[in-house]
C-alpha cells in the first residue's frame, strides 16, 4: 500500500513533465533572435511588423547649389512683432536635373525639429532667440508647407539632350508662434528629401 502511495506521484509528476515538454514542443522555439537576458525585463506574447518597399531608379539629380545653401532671413527688432505676427519672405530654389523620362513630378519632403508653439513651423536652434519659428511657403507665397509634408510640387519638367530638370521655388519668414519673444540668433536647419512621381 505505502508503494503505491508513493508510486503514484511520481508517476503523475511524470506525465506533468511528460506534458509540458510535449507543449513546448509543439509550441515551437520563440520567433526572436534576439534575448536581451532577465535584466531586461519579462518578455510576452507580441506581433509582427510587417515593412514593404521598393529600391528604384527613378530619381534626379539635386543641383550642387541646392544641396546645401545658406537662406538670410534678415535681422528683426523684437519690436517689429508688437504689431505683425511675421517678416517678410525670402525666397530660394531647389534645383534638379537629369531627371529620367519616368520623371513626370518633382516635390520637396522638408523635414526639421518642429516649434514648441506652432508644429506647422521649423524650430530655430536652441540658446538664441525664443518666441519665433521659421515658416515655409510655396512658391505661391500664400500657401503654407508644414515641416514634415511634402510640398504641392512642379510637374513641368523642362526636357534638355541630358534630362529633365525643374527650378522649385520656395519662401520662408520668421513667424510668432505665440509665446514671449527673446532676442538671439534666430538659426534652424532643415533636412529635405525629393519625392517623384
Amino acid at each position: 500500500m505505502n508503494i503505491r502511495k508513493r508510486i503514484l506521484p511520481v508517476a503523475l509528476a511524470g506525465l506533468m513533465i511528460s506534458g509540458s515538454a510535449l507543449a513546448a514542443a509543439t509550441d515551437g522555439p520563440s520567433p526572436m533572435n534576439t534575448n536581451p537576458g532577465a535584466s531586461a525585463g519579462t518578455q510576452g506574447a507580441g506581433g509582427e511588423v510587417k515593412f514593404t518597399g521598393e529600391i528604384t531608379d527613378v530619381s534626379c539629380d539635386v543641383s550642387t547649389a541646392s544641396k546645401k545653401q545658406s537662406v538670410d532671413l534678415g535681422k528683426w527688432a523684437k519690436s517689429y512683432f508688437e504689431s505683425r505676427t511675421e517678416t517678410t519672405q525670402t525666397p530660394f530654389t531647389i534645383s534638379v536635373k537629369d531627371c529620367p523620362a519616368s520623371v513626370t513630378k518633382v516635390a520637396v519632403l522638408f523635414d526639421g525639429d518642429k516649434d514648441a508653439g506652432d508644429n506647422t513651423l521649423l524650430k530655430v536652434a536652441d540658446g538664441g532667440a525664443t518666441g519665433v519659428g521659421i515658416k515655409l511657403y510655396e512658391g505661391d507665397r500664400s500657401t503654407p508647407i508644414a515641416i514634415g509634408s511634402i510640398s504641392k510640387g512642379v510637374d513641368k519638367m523642362v526636357e534638355t539632350e541630358e534630362g529633365g530638370s525643374a527650378d522649385l521655388i520656395f519662401y520662408a519668414d520668421y513667424k510668432s508662434d505665440g509665446a514671449e519673444i527673446a532676442v538671439g540668433p534666430a538659426n534652424a536647419v532643415s533636412n529635405f528629401v525629393m519625392v517623384y512621381n
